[in-house]
């Protein structure tokens, strides 16, 4: 029989541990759900940093069918500035399975905030090497985190900083 560690923390200043970060750090991928007026839920795939206790998704120069600022996943925050983040990594050999789901507050922010975006340019560009050949783009979606829930089937996860992102 499989034995699962669920933990959960409701964070008042994302007083995250050393071991989370790292994880957060090393994950380079992530899913961002929003909900569209008819209260259906949308999930997109996403990149992001994690900067002084929010996550920043940018809305970059990748090819897309409208305007970054015309995309769903912003228009839903725009009506709606309640969002999932999830980070997750699944492995053939169960016991590595976990997963991080961050609920928060997001908001879009743009050039207008230049110190800020700034920074965030340099952690992408750090993060994510193809963007130096791939505009980032002037705005980016910031979530502020108000729960963390953690998931892990395995002890070990939790016990030490894991590689494997």
């Amino acid at each position: 029989m499989l034995s699962f560690i669920c933990l959960f923390s409701v964070l008042m200043s994302l007083k995250l541990n050393q071991k989370t970060r790292t994880l957060i750090s090393r994950a380079k991928v992530a899913r961002l759900a929003t909900v569209d007026q008819k209260l259906y839920p949308y999930v997109v795939p996403v990149v992001f940093v994690f900067h002084e206790n929010s996550f920043f998704i940018p809305l970059d120069e990748k090819t897309k069918t409208v305007n970054p600022k015309n995309l769903k996943r912003v228009k839903n925050i725009e009506k709606n500035p309640n969002v999932t983040l999830l980070i997750d990594k699944y492995q053939n050999d169960w016991k590595k399975l976990f997963f991080l789901m961050i609920h928060g507050k997001a908001k879009v922010i743009d050039g207008k905030n230049g110190k800020i975006m700034d920074k965030i340019h340099k952690l992408l560009v750090s993060k994510y090497p193809q963007y130096k050949k791939i505009g980032i783009g002037n705005s980016c979606i910031k979530i502020e985190p108000t729960k963390v829930r953690f998931w892990s089937n395995s002890q070990k996860i939790i016990q030490k900083n894991s590689d494997n992102f």
